[in-house]
């Protein structure tokens, strides 16, 4: 009894230990299952299909790699990891099997991560000679990678911004930490799981509370657990950091100044009131006002906009943007006689009494005293500020010797000493500015309302170079020259400044945007639209399509031969008949000009290749060939026009090839180099290194190619010939601008809140 009750005993304690053996192994299969996530990377094995990625810094690339693996993964797989066998033979493909030392394992046993890792990091220092190979460690801020593009894997944020990584490694999750190996933005393998503290540094928070906080990095928005930690933060820059895959601390930047942006480069920035101060890293760049996002530094308006910047060890770690720039101040780069920024040693003088502010300390200026830069501006100055009590004085570069080498300017000048010399800047009223654009680009003799059309689209040109900072670097949003627009070259009219008053503040809008209102001189009877520029403008460019300048219905140029019969008719009507450009005539001598025409397409295929096709014999080539082997040029000829007539491809034969010229300034430049007898309508001669325009017909004579033109200028947008024509024909500016612009709205930027 007692003996069976005995083996009953332990048949059951058997029975009980197998089940609790069986419950505990479910219970660490569940934990195991759960707790995936967070589990030691380090203790899982390598697989095959990593390898690939990880060895493409050595002699072959990552395709041959998977190429060179599929014979090591034949045969017995063991679920595609890597093997002590399958090792010994890859050792033997690189070459290094004789320098690179592992343990003694049987040839079917896996090799376990970290003894992976120190071998992966013998082949580094052996083979990786030009170093293309680092480690990170990389906290992942976002969830499921998405695609990195075609070709590119996937890729996903982290606190050093965004990494790409093949598709066989798509294990990461959100707030996983890894020590990784990678190649520029690449990551190529995985060393192991990261448990020590990662910083992510000047953050946007934009609200922390109840536990939960809203972050701004790299341009996604991400929610953030925080329990426990500081929170009741609002709009503002921290640095936050990550231990074991949790946010462990924050640290808000508590130090804020404010002021407007002077001037930018790539390592500082320029402050109202505090100078010149360097980043805290790559600049970042909040807008809190409307939807709250991150902007690059292409938004970031000089001279017009207040902003707060976050400091923190006299570096700035973020600026933080609570309205929008305003858009009523203009900063004019002034250029020296030959065209470039910067000046040897400019004196100024005023006409009237003023001040002069050399960083915190002011002193006064009188009117007709004398002011050398040199003399006051020292090394580490900053910048000198000459401004002027009365609002209708004027400042001038002087000649030293009490006389004006320039017409006067409104508002402040800045002065700023650069290596190279003095940059000068010019900074006055959107307004003021248009005083001095309007005159410099449209003869004041013309029609008021040709001239109010001016002072719109000159307004509306402005605007748009306001918010692009093309002269960050030296404090400017434009210079004075044809590069944007012609600034206080002519003195100012009585009928010029009327025309900007009486259109004060209105410009041209598109789709809600500000247009690009672009301009030229004369047109032939047509304007072009943006594919002169080999652009596709359909979407962002749909109010410039081309229009005719006819009074009445224009002439049908569908053809070539309708074209070159339309272009030929001096009489032809159209509001910029009265133009001496309105037709011109030039003659080409293809093989006395040859060279010319050769070295001026090399010019222009160094400077933009892409809109220079080069063939050969065989029709190969394209925007690579070479001109070498083309022989002499042969002839000329139209290959394609464009809207309005504008020729937007020319044909160059050769002896051993050709060339395609695309765009109208590309054009222009190389048959401007070879052109002769270049006359305007009334056959007076026009000198100038560009064909006046692109609106031409070509015909072949005995010796030489004749050009029968017309207009002056790209041929896009508003003529200026042509709104003088429709102003003397009773037009309203309003009407003028929507005939020269299709689709637009004319609004006053002050208006807008």
């Amino acid at each position: 009894m007692g003996k069976r009750d005995s083996g009953k005993r332990k048949k059951y304690m058997a029975a009980a230990l197998a089940v609790s053996v069986l419950v505990l192994a479910c219970l660490m299969l569940r934990a195991v299952m759960e707790d995936w996530g967070t589990q030691e990377y380090s203790d899982r094995y390598v697989a095959m299909a990593e390898l690939p990625s990880q060895l493409s810094f050595t002699y072959y690339g990552e395709e041959e790699w998977k190429e060179k693996l599929k014979e090591l993964n034949s045969g017995k797989n063991l679920n595609g990891k890597l093997t002590y066998g399958k090792l010994e033979k890859l050792l033997g493909q690189l070459s290094v099997q004789e320098y690179v030392t592992y343990s003694a394992k049987l040839p079917w046993s896996n090799v376990p991560r970290p003894e992976w890792d120190q071998i992966y990091q013998q082949v580094l220092d052996l083979l990786d000679v030009e170093g293309s190979v680092a480690v990170e460690q990389l906290v992942f801020l976002t969830g499921e990678p998405e695609e990195a593009g075609e070709g590119k894997g996937l890729r996903q944020l982290t606190q050093k911004g965004y990494y790409e990584f093949p598709e066989g490694l798509d294990y990461f999750h959100s707030y996983d930490m890894y020590q990784v190996y990678v190649k520029g933005n690449r990551i190529i393998g995985v060393s192991s799981e990261y448990k020590e503290s990662l910083t992510l540094e000047n953050v946007f928070v934009h609200s922390a509370r109840d536990g939960k906080a809203e972050v701004l990095y790299e341009r996604q928005k991400i929610q953030l657990d925080i329990a426990g930690l500081r929170d009741q933060i609002t709009d503002t820059v921290c640095d936050i950091v990550w231990t074991d895959r949790k946010v462990s601390a924050i640290y808000k930047k508590e130090d804020l100044i404010s002021g407007k942006v002077l001037s930018f480069n790539e390592e500082q920035i320029e402050i109202s009131g505090y100078g010149m101060l360097p980043y805290s890293g790559p600049l970042k760049i909040y807008k809190t006002y409307g939807t709250v996002e991150e902007l690059d530094k292409s938004k970031l308006v000089i001279g017009n906009l207040q902003a707060d910047f976050v400091v923190a060890e006299k570096q700035v770690c973020g600026i933080i943007l609570k309205e929008p720039a305003s858009i009523e101040v203009i900063r004019v780069l002034l250029l020296n006689e030959a065209g470039m920024p910067y000046h040897e040693g400019p004196v100024f003088v005023a006409d009237a009494d003023g001040t002069v502010t050399v960083g915190e300390q002011s002193e006064p200026l009188k009117a007709n005293q004398p002011l050398k830069a040199a003399d006051i501006l020292k090394e580490g100055a900053g910048y000198v500020k000459i401004s002027l009590e009365d609002g209708d004085g004027r400042i001038y570069f002087s000649d030293g010797n009490g006389g004006h080498a320039s017409l006067g300017y409104r508002g402040t000048m800045e002065i700023r000493k650069y290596p190279e010399g003095y940059g000068v800047v010019n900074e006055l009223s959107l307004e003021q500015y248009l005083y001095g654009v309007v005159p410099s680009e449209m003869p004041s003799s013309y029609e008021r309302d040709a001239l109010c059309v001016q002072a719109v689209c000159a307004r509306s040109y402005a605007c748009i170079q306001l918010m692009r900072g093309a002269y960050a670097e030296l404090g400017a949003h434009v210079d004075d020259s044809t590069s944007y627009q012609v600034y206080n070259k002519q003195g100012e009219t009585e009928q010029t400044n009327l025309a900007v008053d009486d259109t004060v503040g209105e410009v041209i809008k598109y789709q809600g945007e500000v247009a690009e209102a672009y301009f030229f001189s004369t047109s032939c009877g047509y304007t072009g639209d943006m594919g002169l520029w080999n652009i596709d403008g359909e979407e962002k460019y749909g109010y410039l399509q081309g229009i005719c300048l006819a009074p009445q219905d224009g002439a049908d140029i569908s053809t070539e031969e309708n074209f070159a019969s339309f272009i030929a008719d001096q009489e032809a009507p159209s509001f910029d008949s009265e133009s001496p450009y309105f037709r011109w005539k030039a003659k080409v001598d293809v093989s006395k000009q040859s060279d010319a025409i050769k070295n001026a397409i090399a010019a222009r295929a160094e400077a933009n290749a892409a809109n220079v096709q080069i063939y050969k014999e065989d029709g190969s080539g394209g925007t690579s060939a070479d001109l070498a082997g083309l022989g002499s040029v042969t002839g000329i000829s139209v290959g394609e026009r464009g809207a309005g007539g504008g020729v937007r491809r020319l044909c160059i034969s050769c002896e051993k090839g050709s060339v395609d010229l695309l765009t109208e300034y590309n054009i222009r430049y190389v048959l401007g180099a070879a052109a002769k007898k270049l006359e305007d309508k009334n056959g007076e001669p026009i000198g100038m290194e560009l064909l006046p325009s692109a609106y031409f017909a070509v015909t072949p004579s005995k010796k030489n190619y004749v050009l029968q033109g017309g207009g002056y200028g790209h041929g896009i947008g508003m003529s200026q010939n042509g709104a003088n024509g429709m102003a003397k024909a009773g037009m309203k500016y309003t009407e003028i601008l929507m005939k020269f612009y299709q689709d637009i709205t004319i609004e006053n930027i002050y208006n807008e809140e």
